[in-house]
């Protein structure tokens, strides 16, 4: 068991008091190992040990003890120890810089941990399969999304994106169950993006859910749930780091289809020499 990533895989289920330990002890894993379950409820802020027990089970375990076991064992399993921080008065550049950086890169390596490889596998197929790629994403997905329309598009797909959601629901409507839809959305909550992924399903279309909630409404419609793992601070917020996530889940597709379909790199070389010429 991975204590730190099921602490963060269960954050949003937890109360405020549970959250504020969690909290603690993401972001000194190590002080935590030296902690006595009174010392923690303290440094938490939390008012009795109860919260500490309460926390525990929550995610799984039966005791303090066994908490701290598992949470030694896994940090001396760690090379590198990079941890969330959250960015405080007072941080200076250098500070804030390396916050942000090394939320990012823990951001991938988390998701890396948890990231179902059977499901990249059945998203790939599904890639390989599909005559046209909807790719649906708003707001701070929308970036992500026109990325991946460039992306697979270089490798020969017939893809289709739109930041107009009006204009995504007129053209999914001549869709056919031969297409593919790949909906975008850390929350997996946003009206619009819900709305068209159950009109694809709707119509028979497979649908791939790249969201940072694997419970979420589009995780729920979804034929393939790709899930990100990162986690919110006061100041940054989960959707930052889940932005440059959902990009490296993309790319690892985008890599896999490039070595299953035989002229996906053929097209590719096209795509580079026509670009070739809009340059000096």
């Amino acid at each position: 068991m991975n204590v730190l990533q099921t602490i963060r895989e269960n954050y949003r289920n937890l109360t405020k008091a549970e959250q504020q330990i969690a909290d603690t002890i993401l972001q000194n894993p190590r002080a935590v190992l030296e902690c006595s379950i009174s010392e923690l409820s303290q440094i938490s802020g939390v008012k009795s040990e109860a919260s500490v027990v309460k926390f525990y089970r929550k995610i799984g375990l039966t005791s303090f003890q066994q908490f701290k076991v598992l949470l030694a064992q896994e940090l001396s399993k760690a090379p590198l120890e990079i941890v969330y921080e959250d960015i405080v008065e007072g941080d200076d550049t250098i500070t804030i810089t390396q916050k942000i950086f090394k939320a990012t890169v823990r951001a991938i390596l988390d998701t890396l941990d948890t990231i179902d490889t059977a499901s990249l596998e059945k998203a790939t197929e599904l890639f390989l399969k599909a005559k046209r790629v909807f790719f649906f994403g708003f707001a701070a997905s929308a970036a992500v999304a026109f990325d991946a329309f460039h992306k697979f598009s270089r490798l020969g797909k017939h893809c289709v994106f739109s930041n107009d959601e009006h204009i995504m629901v007129t053209l999914l409507a001549n869709a056919t169950k031969d297409d593919l839809v790949v909906a975008i959305s850390h929350t997996g909550e946003t009206k619009s993006i819900v709305a068209l992924s159950k009109k694809a399903i709707e119509m028979g279309i497979p649908l791939i859910a790249i969201t940072g909630n694997g419970k979420s409404s589009l995780a729920k419609l979804a034929t393939v749930v790709l899930v990100t793992n990162t986690k919110e601070t006061k100041i940054r917020t989960d959707a930052m780091t889940s932005r440059i996530v959902q990009l490296v889940i993309l790319d690892t597709i985008y890599t896999l289809l490039a070595v299953k379909d035989p002229s996906a790199i053929e097209n590719l070389k096209k795509s580079r020499l026509a670009v070739s010429e809009l340059k000096y």
